[in-house]
């Protein structure tokens, strides 16, 4: 049993609130006894050739009445409750990982006992089970501070480097260290473009030059966002958006032209040249001219470190919510409004941004965020569509915009980006915040209002602390 050389990068990413539930739970049991296992089952997401993630869709860590034998020579489940594991998660397809704790505070590293017996059990599941699954160890220190993760072939006999991660972006653990006036810092022989950044320190720079963002619907909202957060440093995009640019863009869309008008120019690949005209060289733009519910689209947004909807229609949202579950990524929704103040007959205008939290708890769905009745009616055909409207069950098209409202609108994203890559604002638990004009009146929605365990869209396998027989 030996550790390979790998060509391929192996990832475990698991959500923070699942995390700190899981932690939590493995932290209880260790007070009946200091052995202790909790498993997580994954779901295989292929980015490419060389990189492979394992995306979390339930945990359970087991109760002392799980064990026939729990001791420092060894722990042993009964055989009622691993049937229960394999029947529940292993049967549905899902790839397993194996969570223990050594005592002792220091970086902890497999023994030869659990070589035995992971070799062992990798090949188990080879030989049982058609889909082949794939076994991930994890080794933790008591406090599950400090691990080492890997994942075995499916013979048994070698086993590679899982890179393990429990923050909101997949990316290193965030540093919220700023500058300080004379440490060292690489800006001394970085371009110039950045040096007024620093203040945020070199490792926030690098993660938004390597950040990859998804960017569906290239309106006016995701114009002003997409060349704001390019200007701060994101040079890799994936968009999306089948539109082209019409005359009655131009009053929001920065630089765009008539005569990229009269040229029929795709809103992608106007976006793509704001970005190639920000950086001459080391960028990486992909435009798609399409819907969000082409194949094609939905495998690029799946492989973005984050995924930001800026759409005018339900339906779209609805998706990219849907993508974002389905393969565990970030998202962020931006969208503005403007009516007529009922009371005063003067217009009124919001703008809002929601970051849902990461793998469920609530999500654009269940938290009312966006219409699910609209959401239908887009999706069906034309007449249906025309006959609902006509009822007067849809709001008009066509809805007023302006520039600066969705200024504020796209910044404020581009600072949510900004502030989860540093370090300096945490949206473990989501975050939704609406501004209304002329008021100037930010309100901030109660988190714990939006919480629904039971969503269609968002609940997942739930994380069971225990199995009693």
């Amino acid at each position: 049993m030996t550790l390979q050389n790998q060509s391929v990068e192996y990832c475990l990413h698991i959500p923070p609130k699942m995390w700190q539930a899981f932690r939590q739970n493995m932290l209880d049991c260790r007070n009946y006894n200091e052995e202790v296992i909790g498993f997580i089952f994954c779901q295989l997401h292929q980015v490419s050739k060389r990189k492979i993630r394992f995306i979390p869709k339930g945990w359970i860590v087991p109760l002392q009445d799980c064990y026939e034998m729990q001791s420092a020579n060894g722990l042993v489940l009964t055989q009622k409750f691993h049937s229960y594991l394999l029947e529940k998660y292993v049967d549905a397809g899902l790839h397993v990982v194996h969570v223990h704790t050594h005592v002792g505070e220091m970086a902890p590293d497999f023994s030869s006992v659990d070589d035995y017996y992971e070799s062992e059990y990798a090949l188990f599941l080879t030989k049982n089970f058609s889909q082949r699954p794939r076994l991930i160890s994890g080794v933790f220190n008591q406090s599950l501070q400090e691990s080492q993760f890997r994942i075995w072939d499916r013979r048994g006999k070698n086993f590679y480097n899982v890179k393990f991660n429990h923050s909101y972006l997949e990316k290193n653990n965030y540093s919220t260290s700023l500058h300080v006036q004379g440490a060292p810092s690489i800006f001394n022989n970085q371009d110039l473009m950045f040096a007024r950044q620093k203040v945020f320190g070199e490792t926030c720079q690098k993660q938004l030059s390597e950040l990859k963002v998804s960017l569906i619907g290239c309106g006016g909202i995701g114009s002003i966002f997409a060349e704001s957060l390019g200007r701060l440093g994101v040079k890799k995009w994936v968009l999306i958006d089948p539109d082209q640019l019409e005359t009655v863009n131009l009053n929001r869309m920065p630089l765009a032209t008539q005569k990229m008008v009269e040229q029929r120019w795709y809103k992608v690949d106007y976006i793509k040249h704001l970005i190639k005209k920000i950086y001459q060289t080391g960028s990486c733009v992909n435009a798609i001219p399409t819907s969000i519910n082409d194949e094609i689209a939905k495998a690029e947004i799946a492989t973005s470190d984050i995924i930001v909807v800026a759409t005018d229609n339900h339906l779209s949202r609805k998706q990219a919510q849907e993508l974002a579950l389905h393969y565990m990524r970030p998202l962020i929704c931006l969208g503005t409004h403007i009516d007529i103040n009922p009371f005063n007959n003067m217009p009124r205008m919001f703008c809002r941004v929601t970051v849902p939290p990461l793998g469920g708890g609530w999500c654009l769905m269940c938290g009312n965020i966006i219409s699910l009745q609209k959401a239908a009616v887009e999706s069906a055909p034309m007449q249906i569509n025309q006959m609902v409207n006509r009822a007067g069950y849809l709001e008009g098209i066509n809805d007023p915009a302006v520039f600066w409202l969705n200024s504020i609108c796209a910044n404020t994203g581009v600072g949510v980006i900004h502030g989860i890559v540093s370090g300096f604002l945490n949206v473990d638990n989501g975050i939704d915040w609406v501004y209304e004009f002329p008021s100037s009146t930010w309100r901030t929605t109660d988190i714990e209002y939006l919480e629904t365990p039971d969503c269609y869209f968002c609940s997942q396998f739930d994380g069971l602390e225990a199995y009693r027989k």
